[in-house]
């Protein structure tokens, strides 16, 4: 026998459970996103969306079919499982579904990044092969405490937006820490110091050529691709992010992670010979895809 919901609903009680449902599916909505990789229409990042209308047709779907009680606890049931999860202590809080909602909303109304053209410097003199070469052969991924030293560091932060993200979330982290801890020293007089990534480990101090060969040892020894960028004045890594597709998830996260850092400023990259992509990796802000300091170029240095 095919059951009644019983008494008709009022229009305004029929109201009240729509916007009953619709908060109940942003909530939930928000919560599962933390789960799955983003989703892209064009440059906007509709996962969050997308699981609003699943959730909000599905619940409709059962009001409209089945008995009142039953919609009454699958609400009552799952707010209290996103409250027990919560209360346990686990990464994935209250706290964390408010912040995908707003990156999600903040994302969706904001555009992602802006190419920056490789601009050959003509009013300064390349520097000696010898000195790129130096560069090159001081970065070290093998070495035991560079391997230490970036995968600890790259666990520290995000590591529950990892079902989102994966391996992004230990780049990131990663940055943030250097970052956050790197001091800058100059070299001496008249001489082009280049310290080895064992040496800026353990001083956390340097200059610019000495946190691009940390950078570029440390993530090389996640798994990560870098080159270096001689600019006219100064010395900066560039990290590789791949096709367009995996470039989005990468500017995803960053939004993610570093809200705060960006504010009102963009994400900004460059595209190689390939098509793919590379964003800055360097001090002189706060947040991974900064603008350059110089969009001018001496030298690209890869690391093999």
């Amino acid at each position: 026998m095919k059951e009644t919901t019983g008494t008709p609903l009022s229009k305004r009680k029929k109201i009240a459970l729509v916007l009953i449902n619709f908060i109940f599916s942003i909530i939930l909505a928000s919560f599962t996103v933390q789960f799955f990789p983003p989703i892209y229409f064009f440059n906007l990042q509709i996962d969050l969306f997308l699981f609003i209308l699943i959730y909000f047709f599905l619940c409709q779907f059962v009001l409209i079919r089945y008995v009142k009680k039953f919609l009454t606890l699958l609400y009552v049931g799952s707010l209290l499982l996103v409250i027990l999860i919560s209360l346990s202590g686990l990464s994935w809080n209250i706290q964390t579904i408010y912040h995908n909602a707003q990156i999600n909303i903040t994302q969706l109304f904001t555009s992602m990044a802006y190419k920056v053209e490789i601009i050959p410097a003509t009013n300064a003199v390349a520097p000696h092969i010898s000195l790129q070469q130096r560069i090159q052969q001081r970065v070290n991924y093998k070495d035991s405490v560079v391997r230490a030293f970036a995968v600890k560091n790259s666990l520290l932060y995000f590591d529950e937006y990892y079902f989102k993200f994966g391996q992004i979330c230990r780049h990131l982290s990663l940055f943030k820490y250097i970052r956050e801890n790197f001091k800058y020293v100059r070299d001496p007089n008249g001489f082009d110091y280049f310290a080895s990534p064992q040496e800026s480990i353990h001083l956390m101090a340097g200059d610019c050529d000495d946190y691009s060969i940390k950078v570029a040892s440390t993530f090389k020894a996640i798994g990560a691709d870098i080159r270096i960028i001689w600019s006219p004045g100064h010395v900066y890594p560039e990290l590789y992010c791949g096709n367009q597709k995996n470039f989005d998830k990468y500017a995803g996260a960053i939004y993610s992670f570093f809200e705060k850092e960006i504010g009102d400023k963009k994400i900004y990259y460059r595209l190689d010979k390939n098509g793919d992509y590379w964003i800055n990796l360097d001090y002189t802000d706060n947040y991974p895809g900064a603008y350059y300091y110089s969009e001018e170029v001496l030298s690209i240095i890869y690391i093999k």
